[in-house]
């Protein structure tokens, strides 16, 4: 067909086919790529020294750190205790703090009594939110604090 016959058929022209594709040319061809590189291992580098001051930073406070989890722990438990708690019972669990505060600000404290705490102050935590917190909780909560406190570095 035609050109005029198509429009005599009223179908609109066919459009012109796309040129073909040139490979795009640098503006200097001696020049080479690393511009990408450059900023990439600079960005690199900079978010690096960035993790290492902030590591620093977190081991330079670490006892300030962990006597804010112990405060915590230890307000949030002793002040949600249910209200049939003998008098005595609190102050063993106050001194059973004291002296894991006292363990780790010695030195003496080891990864395993690190492991230990967290899981005893995290399990009290969670049976408090629950509501089960009871007197079976507390005691096994002091001990496993003293167990703590007294534990030996070297074995």
């Amino acid at each position: 067909m035609t050109p005029e016959a198509d429009q005599a058929s009223g179908l609109p022209p066919l459009p012109e086919p796309f040129p073909e594709p040139t490979a795009a040319q640098p503006a200097d061809p001696d020049r080479k790529r690393r511009g990408c590189l450059v900023a990439g291992l600079v960005g690199c580098g900079l978010i690096v020294v960035l993790l290492l001051v902030g590591l620093g930073f977190l081991v330079s406070q670490a006892d300030e750190l962990l006597e804010f989890v112990l405060d915590f722990s230890r307000e949030r438990i002793v002040t949600e205790l249910p209200e049939d708690v003998q008098h005595t019972d609190r102050q063993r669990l106050e001194r059973a703090f004291d002296s894991v505060l006292e363990h780790y600000r010695s030195g003496s404290a080891t990864p395993a009594d690190n492991r230990r705490l967290q899981l005893a102050l995290t399990d009290a935590l969670r049976r408090l939110e629950r509501g089960l917190f009871d007197q079976d909780d507390l005691r096994r909560l002091t001990e496993r604090l003293e167990n703590i406190a007294t534990s030996d570095p070297g074995g």
